[in-house]
């Protein structure tokens, strides 16, 4: 082999080397430059989505999502797929599929939304980038990341998270297909748009988008046929909606809002996450800089930029949308803010156009480029502003999603107070009956024995009847159902009761709520003090009967004992739930009383003690005023006078199973002296008579 050619095969080797070499630093540099911030942000979101993911209960959306995933077999909900009705379908199969990995729990009935919420962070970042380059990219998935609405709807068992991805998902591959014209990129674009009307039948409206910002930045011949085409299925689209609301008699749950109205509360919401008048307008003033900012660039970008195409489709995807849900509040009422989830990573993707791309080499300050370092930092300046202020609104005080406070329905807490309290012979009303599968869900759970079955009024404010017949029917089926009981409880959801049950001016809680508290002849005794308990959304009540079918109710076990010279116990009833009085769970126990002297001026506490046989010391230790509050003793002025006191002890769970004394006393509340007891012939402890022996069972049932 010759001289010369060997330095020929030497230089070529060479050169692969170097090819190599290049080839090697540029999938490095693509790694640490596009793939590394993904998969940053990606397991940043997660970890914020994840954050307290069960904190907060299920509300009523929820519930329903809940009960439609776990009353449908995986056939029912593939039909599903093909109903017009069905708004998102395949949220639905996605979340079966969760609950039957990691069953349906809190945490597992909003994981899938909060997987989706942490792969829209890179997914808007990769939108970013592919419509303009990396710092459009960083500016809107930063944005995106503490944003307090997309936390909201990543930690929401709902499909607005997942409809959140599939809209960024839409618009990045077909940006990809339009950019690379390969065969292959459009089939994708046609795969996430296929599953788009699936995901949401919302994200119609984005598909269109695409169409008519393809049809704005073409010089296809047939622009205008696919301009016009977009525009008639948009508006097709709007009175579908409209037609479908109007059908189903869905409009009462919207409130009546102009769009100019919808879109300053949308705003405020895209912004913190909370309504205009729960923040200072000046909170929300870097959104409205960066969106002002963002807007001036892209309207030049469009004139004469070189990003006219990609700034069409931002706001074109934005607009689009936002014009259309206008013309809807025209015609219909149907406003909520999470139906602008298709508008939101197009409005993120406006504030973060703010920040003009740096280019490869930085002019100089005192150069003509000057203005754009002035732009880059009033867009940086705004975008610091803008996270700090998503990132407190995630902490504000009672409203906040991280705040510590409910700021959901809490219909956790309201069942878990109903279960700790409530007589298994005692009448439940849900109002209204959407609220239902709310009981249903948290009763197992908060209770370690079975609650009692609800009774709901489904057909108020539903039946093609007039409201006087509609009243004249509630107060005779409320009647009769408050007639059969000597305790009632009402469980009631006030905003969504006033749907199918609208309360008049100055009430509160409706044709129910009135005739729950008011609506016989009899004097009904609340056992709440103040009436209701009120949770978040839901409101909890409790009224004592003076009568059960006509007659006084009383004591299964009939054991007189006399205190001091004001109170004559009758008897009592232990009713225990079943499978009997377990740890854990709750003994029921009704006192019957009648006052021998007009109690007026008194203010009389009845405990009642759970003790060792032939042990006066307490294990378990009940104290209060009659009925928990709801008629103090110093509203006993008619003597001779038969009253029930319904009360429920709490049972630890280490208590062990096997016989067990209760013994009840009376003291005054002012300096805790007990009242005598004498007309017994029941063994009397330091004033506490013996009311008899219970039996524990062994074991808690697990809820």
């Amino acid at each position: 082999m010759s001289v010369a050619h060997k330095n020929q095969q030497a230089r070529a080797a060479a050169r692969e080397k170097q090819t190599a070499d290049v080839a090697r630093r540029s999938r490095w540099a693509l790694a640490l430059r596009y793939w590394l911030p993904l998969a940053t942000l990606f397991f940043l979101a997660l970890a914020l989505r994840l954050y307290r993911l069960d904190a907060q209960p299920l509300w009523l959306d929820e519930g329903e999502t809940w009960r439609t995933v776990t009353t449908n077999h995986v056939g029912t909900l593939l039909v599903g797929l093909f109903r017009p009705t069905e708004a998102y379908p395949l949220f639905h199969l996605v979340l079966k599929v969760c609950t039957r990995l990691f069953g349906d729990g809190e945490w597992a009935l909003r994981l899938p939304s909060a997987i989706a919420g942490a792969l829209a962070v890179p997914a808007l970042f990769a939108l970013g980038y592919a419509l303009r380059g990396w710092v459009l990219g960083w500016g809107a998935a930063l944005l995106l990341l503490p944003s307090p609405f997309a936390l909201w709807q990543a930690q929401d068992a709902k499909a607005y998270s997942l409809t959140l991805l599939v809209a960024i998902l839409l618009a990045l591959t077909f940006v990809h297909a339009g950019k690379t014209q390969r065969r292959s990129a459009w089939l994708r674009f046609a795969a996430v748009a296929a599953a788009a009307p699936f995901t949401h039948r919302l994200l119609l409206f984005t598909l269109v988008s695409s169409a008519l910002a393809w049809a704005l930045t073409t010089e296809h011949p047939r622009r205008r046929w696919v301009l016009v085409g977009a525009g008639l299925m948009g508006l097709g689209i709007v009175a579908a909606l409209a037609f479908s609301l109007r059908y189903r008699g869905a409009s009462g749950q919207f409130a009546v809002l102009d769009p100019l109205t919808a879109g300053w509360l949308t705003f405020s919401q895209f912004a913190v996450g909370q309504g205009p008048g729960t923040v200072r307008k000046l909170w929300l003033l870097p959104f409205g800089v960066l969106t002002l900012l963002g807007g001036l660039r892209l309207a030049w970008d469009i004139s004469r930029g070189r990003y006219r195409a990609s700034a069409m489709l931002v706001l074109v995807a934005a607009a689009f949308p936002a014009l259309l849900f206008a013309m809807l509040l025209l015609v219909q009422p149907a406003y909520e803010a999470r139906y602008f989830t298709i508008v939101f990573p197009f409005w993120l993707l406006i504030l973060a156009w703010s920040l003009p791309e740096i280019p490869a080499r930085l002019p100089s300050p005192t150069s003509r480029r000057l203005p754009v370092f002035g732009m880059l930092a009033c867009g940086v300046f705004g975008l610091i502003a803008a996270l700090l202020v998503s990132s407190w609104a995630l902490y504000l005080p009672t409203k906040g999603l991280f705040s510590g406070a409910r700021v959901k329905e809490d219909y956790r807490g309201a069942v878990r107070e109903l279960a700790g309290r409530v007589h298994p012979d005692d009448l439940v009303i849900v109002h209204p009956d959407t609220i239902l599968p709310l009981y249903d869900y948290y009763a197992p759970r908060v209770a370690s024995q079975p609650l009692p079955q609800p009774l709901t009024y489904g057909w108020l404010g539903r039946a093609n009847t007039d409201r006087e017949r509609e009243l004249r029917e509630l107060d005779s089926a409320i009647r009769a159902d408050l007639a059969r009981y000597k305790r009632a409880w009402l469980l009631i959801a006030p905003d969504h009761a006033a749907v199918v049950d609208k309360p008049k001016p100055g009430d509160e809680l409706g044709l129910v709520g009135l005739a729950f508290q008011y609506g016989d002849h009899e004097r009904r005794l609340q056992c709440n003090n103040p009436a209701f308990s009120r949770y978040v959304g839901v409101w909890l009540g409790c009224n004592n009967m003076p009568s059960v079918n006509g007659a006084v109710p009383q004591p299964e076990v009939v054991q007189p004992a006399v205190f001091g010279d004001a109170l004559r116990l009758r008897g009592y009833t232990i009713t225990p739930f079943p499978g009997g009085i377990r740890p854990g769970g709750t003994l029921p126990l009704t006192l019957f009383w009648e006052p021998l002297r007009s109690l007026a001026g008194t203010n009389y506490i009845v405990f009642v003690h759970l003790t060792p046989v032939g042990d006066p010391r307490p294990l378990v230790q009940l104290d209060g005023p009659p009925l928990e509050g709801g008629l103090p003793t110093t509203f006993w002025t008619d003597p001779g006078a038969q009253l029930h006191d319904d009360r429920t002890l709490q049972l630890p769970n280490d208590l062990p199973a096997g016989r067990y004394q209760l013994l009840l006393g009376v003291y005054r509340a002012e300096d805790g002296e007990r009242l005598q007891v004498s007309g017994t012939t029941q063994p009397v402890f330091n004033n506490a008579v013996l009311l008899g022996e219970v039996e524990l069972q062994p074991g808690a049932e697990t809820p």
